[in-house]
């Protein structure tokens, strides 16, 4: 399967961002082409300028190191409404160009209160409009995860709380109608989608999923300590997400601070800072001594974080679920909670975790965490439970099962699938040009490049091979040079006193004698002998063969203006910048996009 997961930025700690990352990170483990779509921004701030999406057509396709995985980042607007959301901009031309490029079979969007589901049901009704109407259409699976929380009045403001409601009522029983499939992390959120208009054979229970791997596997907990000046022997309780209020960092300060004269224990609190609340959280914590605001960290030093960690502590005042908790508990280290939306479905008190009565239950939690820090053998009874429940909740299991219900999907509908050129092992033809006797295809792999009369095989070119494209004109030199050696020749006749071409002035003086008395006629007759110049110059201008020279290996391969598309799809499906032009500039021989470069693209678009 193509997969295009859907969400409004990225992140290296928020939740629902990092649901969306890990589906495309496991989706590709399973061997799918999967690619996350989004916006140009990473936690808030611009990961990529528009001037580079609009350069290349509407949107960047790179593989972004720092996630492990491919992103296509898409033009669009931090807006000022609704709070903490992202707009896309011309999102439906743009995702006719992805999924046309892409040949993508699955959109997955995520999360709620911006434009992004919105969009991507207006392109799924048009596109299904024109399969009933005999267009021809391959099967495109819709998929829709809201991570849902309810518009709490605890948590917002009439004027934002009504807004969400607004959004709730109106938008998302409209993508509810057209998703093939509605993820719900918990069974309250499936019986919220149901009263929204959901099917309930359409619900599928995703609850999030950890990539419980690089938890065992990343970090090391002495270089964090070290790191972070943190208490070699102190019993470490730590809290883990977006230092928002909606996670209620102050009140993790607050139990700190009932138990600021125990010396074993130390309060780590990791994740970005955000915003007024986040400097109040940090001014505060700076004032006691058992308490390290670490702000946004590493993969590698969360997983040492988890791994040493004595219990992780959530006082949110709304979870939709709660990633970091699953990931704590798939690490053996059990939670304590203060059981709001998924948490309460989750964490058991006193089966694979304390759960204290509320947010704002600071001295319950206090208590918890002693029981913690005191009682080892009740901490390794709840830590072994709760690997248990984490280990449910592992990516590869979800997305394997995600994986094989959205196969079942494409095949329910393999109807309107059009044929395609199978190819050795999973490889396949994507989507093929033609053009004077020349017929080019581009598979998931490479470019074939064929002869239409024979059929045969005469190129092949893999994507990885590929160094550069770079425009290129092929054109007869030889039809220049005659007519320009033919005028010289002329010129140098008549400066010589050789009269060639006086047999033809009677004769054009007759014809042009309507023009004699502006003297348009001798001058006709004086630029007679640039007229094979002129000639060829036309003929050279009409036979010109412009297009692109495709270096790769020690090999180039010339293909017309024609087949830019399949040029243009290959630069996609390749993580890295392929064209560029001999002379360029150093930035743009580094892969950074310049005049060039660009010029080369928009002729491509």
């Amino acid at each position: 399967m193509r997969i295009g997961v859907i969400m409004y930025q990225t992140s290296l700690t928020k939740g629902q961002e990092l649901v969306a990352q890990r589906m495309v990170k496991e989706f590709r483990r399973l061997g799918h082409d999967a690619f996350l779509i989004t916006s140009i921004y990473q936690d808030s701030e611009p990961a990529v300028s528009v001037d580079e999406i609009k350069r290349r057509g509407g949107y960047v396709h790179v593989f972004d190191r720092a996630l492990g995985i491919p992103v296509i980042r898409v033009n669009s607007d931090d807006t000022t409404w609704p709070p903490r959301r992202v707009s896309f901009v011309d999102f439906v031309a743009v995702l006719t160009a992805i999924v046309e490029d892409l040949k993508l079979s699955v959109l997955i969007t995520h999360s709620t209160l911006w434009n992004g589901p919105e969009e991507v049901v207006k392109f799924v009704a048009w596109r299904r409009k024109m399969a009933e109407g005999g267009a021809p259409r391959s099967p495109l699976i819709f998929c829709h995860m809201s991570h849902f929380q309810e518009a709490s009045d605890e948590r917002y403001a009439l004027v934002e709380r009504s807004y969400r409601e607004a959004w709730n009522n109106v938008i998302l029983p409209q993508v509810l109608a057209r998703a093939n499939l509605v993820l719900v992390t918990t069974p309250f959120e499936a019986e919220f989608m149901k009263k929204m208009g959901a099917r309930d054979d359409r619900l599928f229970l995703f609850p999030g999923g950890i990539d419980d791997e690089d938890i065992i596997s990343l970090g090391s907990e002495g270089a964090l300590r070290a790191k972070y000046n943190l208490p070699a022997n102190a019993k470490l309780i730590s809290s883990l997400g977006t230092v928002e209020e909606r996670k209620n960092p102050l009140g993790v300060i607050e139990v700190a601070k009932l138990l600021s004269k125990r010396g074993d224990i130390h309060f780590v609190i990791a994740g970005r800072v955000e915003g007024d609340y986040g400097d109040r959280v940090k001014k505060e914590a700076e004032a006691l001594p058992n308490v390290t605001v670490l702000g946004s960290i590493s993969e590698q030093e969360k997983a040492a974080l988890i791994r040493t960690s004595t219990a992780n502590i959530t006082l949110s005042r709304s979870e939709a679920l709660g990633i970091s908790q699953l990931e704590f508990m798939s690490a053996g280290i059990p939670v304590i909670t203060s059981g709001v939306g998924g948490q309460s479905w989750i964490v058991k008190d006193g089966s694979n975790g304390l759960v204290v009565d509320g947010p704002d239950d600071v001295k319950g939690a206090a208590e918890a965490v002693r029981k913690m820090a005191d009682r080892p053998h009740l901490r390794r009874r709840l830590g072994r439970a709760a690997e248990q429940t984490g280990s449910a909740y592992s990516l590869t299991r979800l997305v394997d099962r995600l994986s094989r219900r959205l196969q079942d999907e494409i095949r329910a509908r393999s109807d309107d699938m059009p044929a395609v050129t199978s190819m050795s092992g999973d490889e396949r033809v994507i989507e093929a040009w033609s053009h004077n006797g020349q017929r080019v295809a581009a598979t998931t792999r490479r470019l074939i490049v064929r002869s239409i009369p024979s059929g045969r095989e005469m190129i092949s070119v893999p994507y990885d091979d590929i160094s550069t494209i770079r425009p290129h004109a092929e054109a007869p030199w030889t039809a220049l040079g005659v007519g320009a050696i033919a005028t010289v020749a002329l010129l140098a006749q008549r400066v010589a006193g050789f009269q060639v071409l006086h047999p033809l002035v009677p004769v054009l003086s007759s014809l042009l004698s309507p023009l004699a008395a502006s003297g348009a006629a001798a001058t006709v007759v004086t630029l007679l002998p640039f007229v094979p110049l002129a000639a060829s110059a036309a003929a050279f201008l009409l036979e010109v063969n412009r297009g692109y020279v495709v270096e790769y290996g020690s090999r180039t391969l010339f293909l017309p203006n024609k087949f830019g598309k399949a040029l243009r799809l290959a630069d996609k499906l390749t993580p890295r910048e392929l064209f560029e032009v001999e002379g360029a500039p150093a930035e743009e021989a580094a892969g950074v996009p310049g005049p060039v470069i660009q010029a080369a693209t928009e002729r491509l678009e």
